[in-house]
């Protein structure tokens, strides 16, 4: 996508609010973007031909001067009929740039990815997220509920977010949005430095806490943290996280760790060819054995990919991406996607 494009879309989906003095609106003010795709698969044991992705819409409402709502919603496609899942709602007060509190159903900011690229495929570079953190996952909990405070600590590159609400239920890809199972609430905090000296470049982790209920019965206290390196400057789009994830049943004096890491890379090409973003990524995934939560849910993964995106449009894109796929260490599958997809601007106020 063009920079104009990245920097209009960036400024109608980031929940914000306007300078102090400017005034409380007379209205609210809402922003909004419809978000769509379209893709072909062959290859694999997975269903050929052609798959209808999600209808997404991001809503942004500016309420007063220091008080903003941000939505999301999607429409999914189903072999039965449709889904519809409310994938974030967020109502947020902004003190300062260094404190800004809300609450509500978030993308959890235990991964990168998580929170960099939400639901609308257009957004992100490759076909799909990397498995170990796609919706639906069971490895990480995706959606989180509950309240977090963030903000940017003063006059330094250190940013911050902490949050306490449900943890997930024995279905681990769930986000406990109609109360927590048990009486352990989760938790996590984040950090990340973004020095002004290297423009497009981050660093940082994150730790999450949660006792979960498993399907055997009982419960099993999980540790998640994480790290990643981010470069994102001019053309270059370079992406690397780890995250482990570990469990320790009551009872046991064992945990099990199981192990994620992915490293995406794309770079677009130089003059009139710059609609044209060539992209590789590995990832991999490592469950470990009996654990409380994966065994028999969460498999072992192995992927490596490589891609070309084409921007033939500021709000529509053509991705066409051959992926090699190991599952438990199974024979490589090679599958074909080709995909279109696109942002729709919606505003008003």
């Amino acid at each position: 996508m063009s920079r104009a494009a990245r920097a209009l879309l960036l400024a109608l989906l980031l929940p914000s609010v306007p300078v102090w003095g400017q005034g409380v609106p007379s209205g609210p003010v809402a922003h909004a973007f419809l978000f769509g795709d379209v893709m072909y698969v062959a290859g694999g044991e997975a269903p050929e031909g052609f798959k209808l992705g999600q209808t997404v819409i991001h809503g942004n409402v500016l309420l007063s001067n220091r008080v903003a709502f941000f939505g999301e919603a999607s429409l999914t496609g189903r072999d039965t009929g449709y889904a519809i899942e409310i994938e974030r709602a967020i109502i947020r007060y902004d003190v300062n740039d260094g404190f800004k509190i809300s609450a509500g159903r978030y993308h959890t900011p235990i991964s990168y990815w998580n929170t960099a690229f939400h639901h609308g495929l257009w957004l992100q570079g490759s076909v799909a997220r990397p498995e170990a953190i796609k919706f639906g996952s069971r490895f990480i909990p995706v959606h989180f509920v509950g309240a977090m405070a963030e903000g940017r600590i003063a006059s330094s590159p250190l940013t911050y977010a902490a949050g306490i609400g449900n943890g997930r239920a024995a279905n681990t890809a769930r986000a406990g949005d109609v109360g927590d199972v048990n009486e352990s609430r989760a938790f996590f905090a984040t950090a990340a430095l973004q020095p002004d000296a290297l423009p497009g470049f981050r660093v940082g982790g994150g730790v999450y806490f949660d006792d979960v209920e498993t399907e055997a019965g009982g419960g099993a206290d999980e540790r998640i943290t994480s790290g990643h390196a981010v470069w994102e400057r001019g053309s270059l789009d370079l992406v690397g996280e780890y995250i482990q994830v570990r469990h320790q049943a009551g009872g046991s004096s064992s945990p099990v760790t199981s192990r994620a890491v992915y490293l995406h890379a794309g770079v677009k090409l130089p003059g009139e060819l710059r609609a044209f973003m060539p992209y590789a990524r590995w990832e991999r995934m490592d469950i470990g054995k009996e654990d409380a939560l994966f065994t028999g849910s969460v498999a072992d993964y192995e992927a490596v990919l490589a891609g070309l995106r084409y921007d033939f449009s500021p709000y529509a894109a053509l991705k066409i991406e051959y992926r090699d796929e190991q599952l438990d260490g199974a024979s490589g599958v090679g599958r074909l996607f080709v995909q279109a997809s696109y942002a729709a601007p919606i505003t008003s106020g």
